[in-house]
């Protein structure tokens, strides 16, 4: 066969933050913060099966990417993640 002649799903992520911070003086500041990681929920699979051994399965797209890969972190391809945080500065 050539080269390229599968090819896998398309990634398409976005990601987004909101900052606030507030001062309190010259030395302290608290900084709020919300951040968004795959914020259109929008499915990103791993690219198809290739394996022959486990029967018919052969060219399906099942997993996410870091499913797939077994390390479901933030931003990789998994579904729709949400963390808010404060940060005191002095």
């Amino acid at each position: 066969m050539r080269r390229n002649v599968v090819y896998g799903p398309g990634f398409v992520n976005l990601d987004f933050s909101v900052i606030k911070d507030f001062k309190f003086g010259e030395r302290f500041s608290l900084q709020l913060r919300g951040e968004f990681f795959n914020i259109l929920n929008h499915p990103n699979f791993a690219d198809p099966d290739h394996d022959l051994s486990d029967g018919p399965t052969l060219g399906l797209a099942q997993f996410t990417p870091d499913i797939f890969a077994s390390n479901p972190v933030i931003g990789s391809g998994g579904s729709r993640h949400i963390q808010v945080g404060a940060k005191i500065i002095w």
